[in-house]
């Protein structure tokens, strides 16, 4: 697997690869990832054991949209009432799992990739974002956050303030683990 490529799952992935938020996105250029889905494939093969899962969300000529997730954190924390509520008065089917909930999500990142839909925001549910943050982004369109870090806060700025600390101290602990040589299954083995 390409040490880039490891690194840039240490950027954008690690405190999912940590087990510490349920799921990431990251969009991967082609161009600079020329063997990005051989990769990912074996970076899919050689994480599972940990469960953790890639799915590509969206496929456009020169990126990919993909999602790093831990599945069963995932599927704990989309099976919240508050969560369940939300997808469901979003169009999701109430009681669907996790595989039937990412295929919908993967659906409406297409139909907004062929600009047949809006960009669906729930998405940031799916990424662990507070539900407040993800409502309050969608009611203000996206203006006037509390907060910003890895997402637009409007709610709880201090939860949030601490839990981007959280993920900062985790993506540095990575990269200076993969900065030593160490392979993404060597440090979630470690």
């Amino acid at each position: 697997m390409s040490n880039r490529f490891e690194q840039l799952l240490c950027v954008h992935c690690a405190p999912t690869l940590a087990g510490i938020k349920p799921a990431c996105v990251f969009t991967c250029s082609k161009q600079k990832f020329p063997r990005l889905l051989e990769d990912l494939g074996r970076c899919a093969a050689s994480l599972a054991a940990f469960g953790i899962r890639f799915r590509v969300l969206c496929e456009c000529e020169r990126h990919l949209v993909v999602m790093v997730y831990r599945r069963a954190l995932l599927d704990r924390w989309l099976a919240g009432p508050e969560q369940r509520s939300f997808l469901k008065a979003h169009g999701y089917r109430r009681g669907a799992g996790v595989e039937e909930l990412l295929n919908t999500l993967h659906q409406r990142m297409c139909c907004h990739r062929g600009r047949t839909a809006l960009f669906p925001h729930e998405i940031g549910v799916f990424l662990g974002y507070p539900l407040e943050d993800v409502q309050g982004f969608i009611e203000y369109k996206g203006q006037n956050p509390r907060y910003l870090g890895y997402w637009k806060v409007y709610g709880d700025v201090e939860g949030a303030k601490a839990l981007f600390a959280k993920y900062d101290e985790c993506r540095k602990h990575y990269l200076t683990l993969a900065g030593r040589g160490m392979g993404l299954d060597e440090i979630l083995a470690a």
